[in-house]
């Protein structure tokens, strides 16, 4: 199994061989978690999990749990989580990763 490299800040956070993501959170009905992932051909990326939600270029998630990105244009997928951290920062887990088939969960393909 690939090892997790992990990527933290604040922003766009640059995710190395892929693109950047922009995790943030807003404060409607005590917060919502959002991120919007750009490769590095600046095309959006799509993800696909079971608490992926909206898109097709800034998507709903939750913290700590796992969903997956793909590069439309070259298929390259990661799977990956985004945590909290203090003073509003991320941190952005993320490894290889297959892209899950149409029944795992919401997204756009």
């Amino acid at each position: 199994m690939n090892e997790w490299n992990v990527a933290e800040g604040t922003g766009w956070i640059d995710i190395l061989d892929f693109g950047r993501i922009n995790p943030r959170r807003d404060n409607v009905a005590g917060g919502r978690y959002f991120f919007t992932a750009m490769t590095s051909g600046e095309g959006y990326a799509a993800a696909r999990g079971p608490q992926i939600t909206e898109g097709p270029e800034t998507w709903h998630y939750e913290p700590d749990q796992p969903f997956h990105v793909r590069d439309p244009a070259t298929g390259k997928v990661l799977e990956m989580t985004i945590s909290l951290l203090p003073a509003g920062r991320y941190a952005v887990k993320y490894r290889p990763g297959e892209w899950p088939n149409a029944t795992s969960g919401g997204g756009w393909a």
